[in-house]
């Protein structure tokens, strides 16, 4: 009997390269939150999404995956796809959810979407080398500060600060080449 080895981090054949898109503005976009059922990532994308709603006046849509470490379903993303005109993926903040949330925030990339992950402190690291390996390091993230799960909800919710909420607005807006740190 041979010895099987699986890749961890998702699609076995990674793209070359992941397109970044941009919105020159979100004032008045239906903007997707991609929730990936992690705890409290519900909490982070509802902080980001109450900022969006009061800064820009988005239509937010939350769609939610049932297990964070498989990827979303096709008819998930193609949805956000046909409803949204860009994205946040949350929560990156273990290892293999971290992986399976890049592949979708990379799938959402490829069907024209500006998108940004949220991503703890402690797996910012970790998920941009995931973003480069799946040729999708032009993909912006925004960070919060470690932990997101294990905390009472009302306190996941007030990590999103502003200057995370500009992180998002960045990644979502800004031409590449123009970033800023958050």
């Amino acid at each position: 009997m041979g010895i099987s080895i699986v890749n961890p981090t998702s699609h076995e054949a990674a793209p070359r390269s992941v397109p970044r898109h941009t919105v020159p503005a979100l004032d008045g976009l239906t903007v997707g939150f991609l929730c990936n059922s992690k705890t409290n990532a519900d909490q982070v994308l509802e902080g980001v999404a109450t900022a969006l709603v009061e800064r820009y006046g988005v239509t937010p849509r939350l769609y939610a995956k049932r297990v964070p470490s498989i990827a979303a379903s096709d008819d998930v993303l193609d949805e956000i796809a046909a409803d949204c005109a860009a994205v946040v993926v949350a929560m990156l903040d273990c290892g293999s959810c971290a992986s399976w949330a890049v592949a979708d925030m990379a799938a959402l990339a490829g069907r024209g979407l500006p998108v940004c992950g949220v991503a703890s402190t402690q797996f910012e690291g970790f998920s941009r080398q995931v973003l480069a390996i799946q040729g999708a390091d032009a993909l912006g993230l925004s960070v919060l500060a470690h932990p997101i799960g294990g905390i009472p909800p009302r306190e996941a919710f007030d990590r999103v600060t502003p200057a995370a909420v500009d992180a998002v607005v960045a990644a979502l807006t800004t031409e590449p080449g123009k970033e800023h740190a958050a």
